[in-house]
């Protein structure tokens, strides 16, 4: 369980006790992206280009066109579409968030998501939620509304994709900011209330970048309706530190059932693809070790060096 939530950046690990393989996920939000392997799919034309067509049958099409590429490619998660709001001109992320309307986006990202899952790839829809701006984005940005603009507005292509979806395993990606003075990563209202029970979400939710920024816990965050973290190997953050009360474990549990459910319905276990690390996975371990080991060998020889010099 510590592994399963705690490495979770462009993967989800393979878990041989209970026979789950390993998975790729990529970035999007217009191809398909391995940062590791630098392989990538053909790439399509920005979010807000494809919702300027107001065409839910383009904006499927496009879907399920990335779907059949990660599918081709192994990937089983695709991290997009992305349907923040155009809330001001200057947001950093304008170009693949797709409008400033909530029914806009939501049409055109909900067919997308639907699209790729014809695939059995899982959707991370993201930022969730007001992700405004990139300035500042890790420093414990704090955004403000009132309930009735979130829910018409801000959350409302969110809300289309969940109650619209037809796949079997869907995911959520969650954003750096604050919504009021909680961590959207780690906020029950949001995670639970909202995106579980009001909504009926069914799946997995991850991190933005699980960076150590400050705020992000993954102790806090399991207990608050997070899943996972996006970081490629364990960090100090992201690894469990308790591991052994009822509140913890409990919520461990949850976390994996959300994680473990979704991946199963993905197109991993429909082609029966193998398990195991990923290749660069186990390039990235091979390099530490050589780099632990090369300053082993240099501390025992600088002091066999200090010893010899001492002698004489």
């Amino acid at each position: 369980m510590v592994n399963l939530i705690g490495i979770g950046g462009y993967q989800s690990v393979a878990i041989s006790s209970v026979g789950k393989t390993q998975q790729v996920d990529c970035d999007g939000p217009a191809s398909i992206n391995n940062n590791f392997t630098q392989k990538a799919s053909i790439g399509f034309p920005a979010g807000v280009v494809i919702a300027a067509t107001w065409n839910t049958d383009l904006a499927h099409d496009f879907g399920a066109s990335i779907g059949r590429m990660a599918d081709e490619m192994d990937v089983s998660g695709w991290y997009a579409p992305a349907m923040n709001i155009h809330r001001t001109a200057f947001s950093g992320r304008n170009f693949e968030y797709y409008s400033e309307d909530g029914y806009l986006s939501g049409a055109m990202a909900s067919t997308a998501i639907n699209g790729a899952a014809e695939s059995g790839v899982y959707s991370f829809m993201k930022h969730f939620a007001l992700n405004d701006q990139e300035t500042h984005r890790t420093d414990m940005l704090c955004t403000w509304s009132n309930e009735q603009a979130i829910r018409e507005i801000y959350l409302k292509p969110f809300e289309m994709c969940v109650k619209n979806y037809e796949g079997k395993s869907m995911a959520v990606m969650s954003a750096f900011n604050y919504i009021g003075n909680k961590y959207a990563g780690a906020n029950p209202e949001l995670l639970n209330t909202v995106l579980r029970d009001e909504w009926g979400f069914r799946g997995m939710v991850l991190t933005d970048y699980f960076g150590g920024y400050g705020y992000q816990d993954a102790d806090i965050q399991i207990r608050n309706g997070g899943d996972f973290c996006l970081t490629p190997q364990m960090i100090e953050v992201g690894t469990l530190t308790d591991q052994t009360s009822g509140t913890s474990l409990q919520a461990a549990r949850q976390a994996c059932k959300n994680i473990l459910d979704t991946t199963a319905n993905s197109r991993a276990y429909a082609i029966g693809a193998g398990g195991g690390m990923a290749t660069w996975e186990i390039v990235m371990y091979a390099i530490s070790a050589v780099v632990v080991l090369a300053a082993v060998a240099g501390e025992v020889a600088l002091i066999r060096g200090y010893g010899k010099k001492k002698q004489g």
